[in-house]
């Protein structure tokens, strides 16, 4: 478990900083008084505001008793807002759902190839499992199998990462696909 516990923590990190850095226009990107950027409403600081608890139990067969937001962080210059949502299922499982949304055009082709790569680098050490590239998922989504995390590049500034580690393996995949379906993008 603590190595599972680490290969989110790393795939989470590298995502949230493969992102960073980048330069694009932000123009179109309108920021709200407290410095969280919203695109049609999307609110990246408060990621279970964009994802019903009651979807992922409906989803993963569990009820989900608490969904709780974390690691709030506001954009602020070319930082990123993000959130992530912790959902505690009365099995005793989670999943989570880690929101970004940046003020610039970040998400580049260079960029999502940096994280699929890092991440397929970081599951390396712990199986020989292939992350695995999902098309027609917005820019660009990638499932990594054995913790069951769906990445999701959305446009060029947001990106989602959902972890249902606690779903069964041979259904996690379609599981991931179809929740992240439940997202209000």
């Amino acid at each position: 478990m603590k190595n599972l516990t680490l290969l989110i923590l790393v795939s989470t990190t590298t995502l949230m900083l493969a992102g960073c850095g980048g330069t694009g226009d932000s123009s179109d990107a309108g920021a709200s008084n407290e410095g969280t950027v919203a695109i049609a409403g999307w609110d990246a600081t408060n990621a279970c505001a964009l994802l019903d608890k009651d979807a992922v139990g409906a989803a993963l067969n569990d009820k989900v008793t608490e969904a709780t937001v974390a690691l709030v962080n506001h954009a602020s210059g070319a930082n990123a807002a993000t959130s992530e949502c912790t959902y505690m299922l009365e099995s005793g499982g989670r999943a989570s759902l880690m929101t970004r949304n940046s003020p610039i055009a970040d998400n580049t082709d260079e960029a999502i190839k940096l994280a699929h790569n890092a991440t397929q680098e970081s599951v390396s050490a712990f199986t020989d499992k292939k992350v695995e590239d999902i098309p027609g998922l917005g820019k660009a989504a990638f499932f990594v199998p054995g913790i069951n995390q769906l990445n999701v590049f959305i446009d060029d500034k947001r990106f989602a990462i959902l972890t249902i580690s606690s779903a069964s393996n041979e259904s996690a995949k379609a599981t991931a696909v179809a929740l992240f379906g439940k997202i209000r993008i």
